[in-house]
């Protein structure tokens, strides 16, 4: 089995004259299975060890790149919390784990009927509501949206 290239860093440390770091060239590019993310989360770990919080290092563009190339993976192959749900799916769910009815919404949309006209898709929610959802169940507007 052939190992992978190895690019050699040097930087210098105020501490020690000369630290070397060596890393598998193929951290610059972006995962494309679970086995080559778990790869370069290791390699971010054991920057991160290193570097900790000091955005001046050296080696802390390294780290910002491979996080970035890990944050795109994590997007294309795990959708986000809610996505795929429609907003009146997701309304409707908060209603039944909350035990309400239509008319409990019913001061948030100006009357019951509304909010029927709402949950049958015959129209859309307006920005004060959303803000009135948001409050009442301490969600995110964007869930909404």
């Amino acid at each position: 089995m052939r190992k992978p290239a190895v690019a050699l860093i040097n930087y210098s440390d105020h501490q020690k004259t000369e630290n070397t770091f060596k890393i598998p060239i193929t951290v610059f590019k972006r995962p494309k299975t679970p086995k080559e993310y778990a790869e370069l989360e290791k390699v971010l770990d054991s920057l991160m060890d290193l570097v900790g919080n000091d955005e001046a290092h050296p080696l802390a563009l390294l780290m910002q790149i491979i996080g970035e190339n890990l944050e795109q993976y994590d997007n294309e192959h795990f959708p986000a919390i809610g996505a795929g749900i429609s907003e009146i799916e997701m309304l409707k769910h908060l209603m039944s784990v909350n035990n309400l009815t239509q008319k409990d919404l019913a001061p948030i949309f100006g009357s019951q009927g509304n909010v029927s006209k709402f949950l049958s898709g015959e129209r859309n929610l307006s920005k004060a509501q959303m803000q009135g959802l948001k409050e009442k169940f301490g969600l995110s507007a964007d869930f909404f949206i």
